[in-house]
């Protein structure tokens, strides 16, 4: 199978009158999903090959018909969060350079743009045919601009070859069957909820969508009305569950045989609290990047590699090296495989692909039996008077106090020092704790240059769809 669509197209073959996807709304066969995805096709029929097709839909049977659609005709599907601020999508649709935006009619309505737009309502009239165009193997297939937690966001074109290997290693490592039915709430417009679309369409299993916005009565609602048996969600979002609604989950997770999360840092309590619960299935997550997707996976299976991101996955090399570029177990995370894209969107940071190798900017290190873990970003660590502070270290100190739900640190400039520690801190509900307690638990802590200057408190974090604060933002 060579392409996305190739694999989609095998899954209709043996599945048509399966159903595919399932939302509040109604359900969506095989055969009908394609139906849908060719009346897309037709209607751009007549752009060219490798044409930019922007795509603005929240989830939906029509969003993946949609995307499926652009596809199908040879062009490139450039997926747009609908909930990107204005400024954000006029920045992506600027760099991009679509020939149409494709979308729901409120969505598409807001924009201030002269790019041509139409409406799925649209699309859906036109009598589908026969399409001639035919995607390659390292054709680019979507257009995903990254979150810009430390950065302005980078265009990242994900070619068909990239998601085919990355998608066989998912079903490979984790099992993913047929027989599966899988629970999404997460937005198709990022690489995480897509993958988990690639994988239900590859293996021909059933898709539970969810709209963006996560509701938790309405997801253990489909885990009994459906029979689920895997759920994807962020780390942010399953340390919320664990915390405020213990027994439905109990009650919920009973039956699934897979949890699967991404990389951002999980805590411990999170990771041993769901070992617990799914006492038959297995909690997973992975490291990777939307340019080098999937690139380790972690199945917690025990209780002493908790905070790891896993060995590399199959066909993938991980390299860590020092400041002078040397290999070593310790240092900045190099990453080579074909999930690994060939260039960013218009050769922006060229500089990080090369020779093949990705240069993440993740710090991590190796432990003796191969198992990668994460330190933090390498614009995060924090010079003071020369010596490196790594903001993981303080919060996880931090983060100890009972009374904290979130910590955040980050370099603030000094004119003696040049840097020093600035601490952001979300209080635990109903807490009382104080700066100076705070101050007096990280002094008995950390290393006297570690500990922080400054304390603020905060009500929340700024934060991607995908939980991960946007430490720029706290500058």
């Amino acid at each position: 199978m060579s392409t996305i669509l190739d694999f989609f197209d095998r899954s209709v073959r043996i599945f048509p009158t399966k159903t595919a996807i399932m939302t509040k709304e109604r359900e969506c066969t095989y055969e009908e999903l394609k139906k849908f995805s060719d009346s897309v096709a037709s209607m751009l029929s007549a752009y060219p090959p490798k044409a930019v097709i922007s795509v603005i839909m929240e989830n939906s049977i029509y969003s993946i018909a949609t995307y499926l659609g652009v596809l199908r005709s040879g062009c490139i599907a450039h997926l747009v969060s609908q909930t990107a601020s204005e400024r954000n999508s006029s920045e992506q649709l600027s760099s991009a350079k679509p020939k149409l935006i494709l979308g729901t009619k409120s969505h598409i309505d807001k924009l201030d743009t002269s790019i041509d737009r139409s409406d799925f309502d649209t699309a859906i009239t036109y009598n589908s045919h026969e399409n001639k165009k035919h995607n390659n193997l390292e054709d680019a297939a979507y257009l995903i601009y990254t979150s810009g937690t430390t950065s302005k966001p980078k265009g990242v074109s994900v070619s068909h070859a990239n998601v085919v290997f990355t998608t066989h290693n998912i079903v490979n490592v984790l099992g993913h069957t047929d027989a599966d039915k899988d629970v999404l709430p997460l937005p198709l417009s990022h690489s995480f909820g897509l993958g988990c679309l690639h994988t239900s369409l590859y293996v021909g299993s059933t898709l539970i969508l969810h709209k963006n916005t996560m509701n938790p009565l309405e997801i253990f609602e489909s885990f009994k009305k459906y029979d689920a048996t895997t759920f994807a969600a962020i780390p942010h979002t399953l340390t919320k569950l664990l915390n405020e609604y213990p027994d439905e989950l109990k009650e919920h997770f009973t039956n699934l045989r897979l949890v699967i999360t991404n990389s951002t840092s999980i805590p411990k309590e999170t990771v041993l609290g769901l070992r617990h619960i799914l006492r038959k299935g297995k909690f997973a997550t992975y490291y990777g990047l939307t340019e080098a997707s999937r690139s380790a996976f972690m199945i917690f299976d025990s209780d002493d590699k908790y905070a790891s991101v896993g060995l590399p996955a199959p066909g993938v090399q991980i390299k860590l090296t020092d400041e002078s570029g040397k290999e070593t177990n310790d240092g900045q995370i190099w990453i080579k495989g074909p999930n690994v894209i060939k260039r960013y969107w218009e050769d922006v940071a060229s500089d990080n692909i090369i020779d093949g190798w990705l240069k993440t900017g993740d710090i991590g290190y190796f432990d003796d039996d191969g198992y990668l873990y994460l330190r933090g970003r390498i614009d995060d660590l924090i010079n003071v008077a020369g010596e490196k502070v790594d903001p993981l270290e303080v919060e996880k100190v931090v983060k100890k106090l009972a009374d904290i739900e979130d910590a955040v640190a980050i370099g603030m400039k000094h004119d003696t020092f040049g840097q020093v520690v600035k601490l952001f801190v979300k209080k635990a509900t109903n807490s009382s704790i104080t700066k100076p307690h705070i101050m007096s638990h990280c002094i008995r802590n950390l290393e006297r240059y570690k500990v922080p200057m400054h304390i603020e408190f905060v009500e929340d974090f700024p934060r991607t769809e995908y939980g991960k604060i946007k430490r720029f933002m706290l500058q």
